[in-house]
């Protein structure tokens, strides 16, 4: 039997497996998808929903979770959140 990893929303903070949830990783303040789940860092799981989204960016949730200091470049994320 193949385990399943489950991680929590950031946003919601409903558990969900890895495959359902979109992992953002910082790179010199600028938020990238991280596809492979394997970049160096601090990660945060979110759902790729607008809901959950635009409500980790508009909350300044994912910068609390990812320890950020200042503001984040959000631009890779404009087609997740469409």
């Amino acid at each position: 039997m193949a385990k399943t990893v489950t991680r929590m929303c950031v946003s919601c903070r409903s558990r969900d497996s890895t495959d359902l949830l979109v992992r953002l990783v910082l790179e010199n303040q600028r938020l990238i998808v991280d596809v492979n789940g394997t970049a160096p860092g601090r990660g945060a799981y979110v759902h790729p929903g607008s809901q959950c989204m635009s409500s980790a960016l508009s909350q300044k949730i994912l910068g609390r979770a990812l320890r950020s200091q200042g503001p984040l470049d959000v631009s890779a994320l404009d087609e997740l959140t469409s």
